[in-house]
């Protein structure tokens, strides 16, 4: 921020400047923006702690150095992020110049390795869904159908209306109008779940008091209470204790978009389609959401070794098409098969080429009568 002697200087009035300060801090992101402000007054009680007053380099390597005794590396790129943010907007000062502050960040995301949820395949969600009895899990049935058909994230289910899905008689078209990229997305739901789906809305209590979609489901009836957030980031791990997956636990609320995302991905699906799935502007954070499967490795494999088997196809019918361009000449003469078997002189060396060869015109030039 601009302190009274620049605006001294600049003979901006206070009263400009503030507002102008004001509004620099409404650049912020809406959604995050209590965090932002958390790592800048952070840092700021450091520097006060320190006794120091400088924006220096030292300064806030020392801060970090600090912090990564504490923090994976994950999360202190997302503080540096937004302490970057901050100080830009509040002090002009641009720490992403800061190399040596750099270079430590990426040594400490060497040896890391982030820790990701696992992921559900589209046998076990198919299981899931024909074999779990609805009196009990129909609701979180209708959240893993859209979960994976939207690759939703969990507060994006959370914010779901009655108003953001449309019934069009063999599907569902759903729209998301606000997701954490801020861009607005919609899906299908095919026909195969619709029942499903017209099941849970039929239970949908009159006197619900909000447009949220999903509704507490319980003993075959619906309830006015909502679902929250901490329920869907549950759903995963309910769904994989019911298919007696090991490590329930590491099913963590990135288990739906992380499967909609490797299931796409599988069935070939391309760059283009994955960020459009999820709403992902940046192509590393899209590849970020695919497991490594054993089903795209194993495709992978079957396309290398189907190459080299094509490659030795197609050496073999060049060699043969080399051989079978042999011209014999005599008397410029054109001479049809049957010809050439009567003639014995020729017919030992021609008829090996001809009985590999299918659907071939020969033409053969006759140039001695010997």
């Amino acid at each position: 921020m601009m302190s009274d002697d620049d605006c001294s200087i600049s003979g901006t009035p206070p009263e400009l400047t503030e507002a102008v300060n004001a509004a620099s801090l409404e650049l912020l992101p809406v959604k995050s923006r209590n965090k932002y402000n958390y790592a800048y007054n952070r840092f700021m009680d450091y520097r006060t702690n320190k006794n120091v007053t400088s924006f220096s380099e030292n300064v806030v390597m020392a801060y970090f150095l600090e912090l990564g005794s504490k923090m994976k590396s994950s999360t202190l790129w997302a503080n540096y992020s937004m302490l970057k943010a901050t100080l830009a907007i509040r002090h002009d000062v641009d720490i992403s110049k800061y190399s040596k502050l750099r270079a430590f960040l990426k040594r400490q995301a060497h040896a890391y390795k982030p820790k990701k949820s696992k992921i559900l395949t589209k046998e076990e969600i198919k299981k899931f869904i024909q074999e779990a009895p609805d009196k009990e899990y129909l609701m979180i049935k209708v959240a893993v159908i859209f979960g994976i058909s939207g690759a939703c994230r969990m507060d994006e289910l959370v914010k779901m209306t009655v108003q953001d899905i449309q019934d069009l008689l063999s599907k569902l078209l759903v729209t998301i109008p606000d997701s954490k990229t801020n861009t607005s997305r919609s899906f299908i739901v095919n026909e195969m779940y619709l029942n499903l789906y017209r099941k849970y809305v039929s239970l949908r209590p009159r006197d619900m008091n909000t447009t949220r979609f999903f509704f507490k489901y319980q003993n075959e009836k619906g309830c006015r209470q909502v679902v929250g957030i901490h329920q869907f980031r549950n759903m995963p791990k309910i769904v994989a204790s019911y298919l007696n997956l090991p490590n329930s636990k590491e099913y963590t609320g990135h288990c739906f978009p992380r499967s909609s995302a490797t299931m796409l991905v599988d069935s070939g699906g391309d760059i283009t389609s994955l960020k459009r799935l999820g709403g992902w502007k940046s192509t590393n954070v899209a590849e970020g959401y695919i497991e490594e499967s054993l089903t795209n490795k194993e495709e992978v494999a079957n396309k290398i070794f189907t190459a080299e088997k094509n490659q030795e196809s197609k050496s073999n019918i060049s060699n043969t098409a080399v051989t079978s361009n042999i011209s014999y000449c005599h008397t410029n003469k054109i001479i049809s098969l049957e010809n050439i078997q009567q003639n014995n002189a020729i017919s030992s060396q021609v008829l090996p080429v001809f009985n590999t060869c299918t659907n071939c015109q020969i033409t053969v030039n006759i140039t001695n009568n010997k």
